[in-house]
């Protein structure tokens, strides 16, 4: 193979590899990925568990009660990484659901 075409077949190479590592779903995920590290770090995931299942005792009522209080209560950064996380699972989520419904129909 010549130099021309060694450079040529490399730069394919990066440009096929920059378009999987910034691919919509690839962005998508390092959004959830990153959110999910942002909410380990910034809140104590075993307190939230202990106070949900205590409050899960009261019904849907009291739950939804919680999760609201929760959400409000907390830093303005765990409240972006929360709704980044969410808009990123949606975002993943719904085309897998739109596909599998048009197929069982």
């Amino acid at each position: 193979m010549s130099k021309i075409e060694q450079r040529v077949m490399s730069q394919v190479a990066a440009i096929y590899a920059a378009r999987i590592v910034f691919s919509a779903t690839a962005l998508k995920l390092y959004a959830l990925v990153g959110s999910a590290l942002g909410l380990i770090t910034l809140v104590s995931i075993s307190n939230v568990a202990t106070n949900f299942v205590n409050v899960a005792e009261g019904g849907v009522g009291s739950i939804a009660v919680f999760v609201a209080s929760a959400v409000l209560g907390t830093t303005l950064f765990v409240q972006l990484a929360l709704l980044v996380g969410a808009a990123a699972t949606i975002s993943l989520v719904t085309p897998v659901v739109f596909r599998h419904s048009r197929t069982l129909a």
